[in-house]
């Protein structure tokens, strides 16, 4: 028997799901069969291309290039066989009654937000949200276990199994006060240690990634900030440095809409790190909902203006 006539769709989605999670035991978890039964699939898969498809390495298994091609092509014909197969339900914004939940900081929030609720009292004047911050850590607990429909922030890691866009690109940025006495527009690394900092990370969102992300490069020099006050809020930290000789990271966005009414100065970072563009997060569960579907092309003309915007009045 020829190979393609081997193939048959349960395998194919074996194949994907393998992908997908790269360890054969979670791939078996994700379409409900035994460790045993995706082992032998997989030894299948491996015969009928010829090809190894995942490998072990120091980091866990990872595919191959022939795996990588087929992946892309399996999942392209799977979605291609659940749209043929899937019924016409259809979501009709003016009708649609329903429920989001938005989970995201009330620094991004309140970016986001605005823009999101008056195409929703337009469009879909029936549908009910609610906003709240999370532990960006749990982004996959929450999207996996239905707490939440979508997530938006600064994820370092995505997990595989979850889908993302990038809204809004981003750099974090220092500020401080405009009278600052030791700083006049530039900021070295001896300036940037010798001064407090304003942290976010407390209360509803105990883990914000930029500061980890700036504390762990410190960290690998063998350097550390001095911490004179955490805040809940990210936006609460601009009202304390224009007042204070105190320094805060936050992102560039925040700190030029805080500029215009507070004696700030902006200044890049004295060390390089990593952007921490905005993201949009959900999982495979909701992926081909009609719903969803308005949802996340809402959010993205909303972060399509919100760029516009910030071009415009030269704040990125």
């Amino acid at each position: 028997m020829s190979d393609h006539k081997r193939i048959n769709l349960q395998l194919l989605t074996y194949l994907d799901a393998l992908m997908r999670e790269r360890h054969v035991t979670r791939a078996a978890e994700r379409v409900g069969i035994g460790q045993s039964a995706m082992s032998s699939a997989l030894a299948r898969l491996r015969e009928i291309f010829h090809d190894p498809l995942l490998v072990k390495t120091s980091s866990g298994m990872e595919p191959t290039a022939r795996g990588v091609e087929l992946a892309r092509k399996v999942h392209e014909a799977l979605e291609l066989i659940d749209a043929a197969t899937r019924g016409t339900d259809e979501f009709v914004p003016g009708v649609a009654e329903g429920h989001f939940r938005i989970l995201a900081s009330e620094g991004v929030a309140r970016q986001f937000l605005p823009g999101l609720m008056a195409r929703a009292r337009r469009e879909a004047p029936r549908l009910r949200f609610t906003s709240r911050p999370v532990d960006i850590r749990r982004t996959h607990e929450y999207l996996r276990d239905a707490e939440g429909d979508l997530v938006i922030g600064y994820v370092r890691q995505v997990p595989q199994d979850l889908h993302q866009t990038v809204l809004y690109p981003q750099s974090i940025v220092c500020i401080a006060a405009a009278g600052h006495d030791g700083i006049r527009g530039s900021l070295t690394l001896e300036q940037f240690l010798a001064y407090p900092h304003v942290v976010w990370g407390t209360g509803p969102v105990p883990y914000p990634t930029i500061e980890v992300m700036v504390d762990d490069i410190l960290e690998r020099r063998g350097l550390a900030r001095d911490v004179g006050l955490r805040v809940p809020n990210v936006l609460l930290s601009a009202d304390v440095v224009a007042v204070t000789d105190m320094l805060a990271i936050v992102p560039q966005r925040i700190a030029c809409d805080a500029a215009r009414t507070l004696p700030l100065q902006i200044l890049p970072l004295p060390f390089d790190t990593d952007r921490a563009d905005l993201s949009m997060l959900w999982h495979e569960r909701v992926h081909r909902e009609p719903a969803h579907i308005w949802l996340r092309g809402v959010m993205r003309d909303v972060a399509a203006q919100l760029r516009q915007d910030a071009a415009i009045d030269g704040s990125q």
